[in-house]
């Protein structure tokens, strides 16, 4: 079929002086009237037919060089005298643009009350031609709605975001079912929306109360053993540390020193597992009573306190055993005494003779 054999604006109801804006607004107008989904399906094949009439004489006459050399060759043919009695052969017709949607229909599945959830429409042409412009002609619907409806211009793909709206609990429940309409290019296509709205799942119960962090002391009870004024006492190392084994923000020993111990390490410690803490027997009072005494030292790990036991014997100085070294001592001691006594004779001795002498 030759394209000046057939009155491209007899197809569009127009006249040969119709300007873009009439051919524009007469092939919208004979495209809805055409469109197969008006249409009962025994027609359908010959409403194919006349759209792609329709797309063929909007293609030619939107175009003013395309519309310029069609009016040309009609002319040539009528007023042109046929040297060949029999037509050649026509040309296949052009296949018209279709929509191409993934997915063709919008299932949004089960959905509860008070859920939302979104999907992808996306829109093209089946020749991968630039889409002029495309819209929602329906943005919103009973139970769904377009995000950010809006116009595009000139792009290859349109992906419209179609979301379920915020079922309340007085929303019907069960299958329900809707349509979107599509308009690309003045192409208008359908897209059935379908959702399930069910009831709202039972919320889950409440989860048990978290269990507290217990402190865990490798000793409650420290025994330092007998303490008296001067002497060293023994050192003893106490650990503590969380039960979950959890790191521990800051730890520190609330109190460092007491009357017969004293702490050796560091009170205060930061970002660790456990806190180490070294005690040291003494210095003891020499005025301190004497007897076992028991005394707390104090902790705390980010806020939970624990107490150690600290015990110890306070008694007096252990009287010093005779040994080589204090035997040499007492040697010196008893000849220096010996020494000092027989000078003091010796100068009695002389001091009486002098006096002596005198008086006889």
């Amino acid at each position: 079929m030759k394209t000046t054999s057939i009155d491209l604006y007899a197809v569009l109801g127009l006249s040969k002086d119709a300007d873009l804006a009439a051919i524009r607004k007469a092939f919208r107008a004979r495209m809805r009237q055409t469109h197969p989904d008006g249409r009962p399906p025994e027609d359908a094949a010959a409403a194919h037919e006349e759209m792609v009439l329709l797309n063929l004489a909007y293609e030619t006459l939107r175009e003013p060089g395309k519309r310029a050399v069609y009016d040309l060759d009609r002319r040539a043919a009528r007023n042109g005298k046929q040297e060949q009695h029999h037509e050649p052969t026509p040309p296949p017709t052009p296949q018209p643009r279709v929509i191409l949607l993934d997915p063709e229909a919008v299932d949004f599945g089960s959905v509860f009350t008070g859920e939302t959830r979104d999907q992808i429409v996306t829109v093209r042409l089946s020749d991968n031609s630039t889409i002029r412009y495309a819209w929602a002609l329906t943005d919103c619907g009973d139970f769904w709605q377009v995000v950010e409806p809006q116009p595009y211009h000139d792009v290859s793909v349109v992906r419209l975001r179609v979301r379920v709206r915020p079922l309340s609990a007085h929303d019907e429940l069960g299958p329900r079912s809707d349509r979107l309409r599509i308009m690309v290019d003045d192409l208008v296509v359908v897209v059935p929306v379908r959702i399930n709205v069910v009831t709202a799942p039972p919320p889950p119960p409440p989860a048990p109360p978290s269990k507290p962090r217990a402190i865990v002391l490798n000793h409650r009870y420290i025994n330092l053993g007998s303490l008296w004024a001067g002497a060293e006492g023994q050192e003893q190392v106490v650990e503590a540390r969380f039960d979950d084994g959890s790191p521990i923000t800051i730890a520190r020993v609330l109190n460092t020193t007491g009357s017969f111990w004293h702490v050796v390490s560091e009170p205060v410690v930061r970002d660790k597992t456990r806190l180490i803490i070294r005690i040291q027997g003494g210095p003891v009072a020499p005025d301190h009573a004497q007897g076992r005494f028991t005394e707390r030292l104090n902790i705390s790990l980010d806020g939970v306190a624990e107490t150690v036991g600290v015990t110890a014997f306070i008694t007096k100085p252990p009287t010093p055993s005779l040994t080589l070294a204090n035997w040499r001592d007492f040697r010196l001691t008893c000849l220096g005494v010996i020494m000092l006594l027989s000078l003091l004779l010796l100068l009695g001795s002389i001091a009486f003779s002098g006096v002596y002498a005198l008086l006889n």
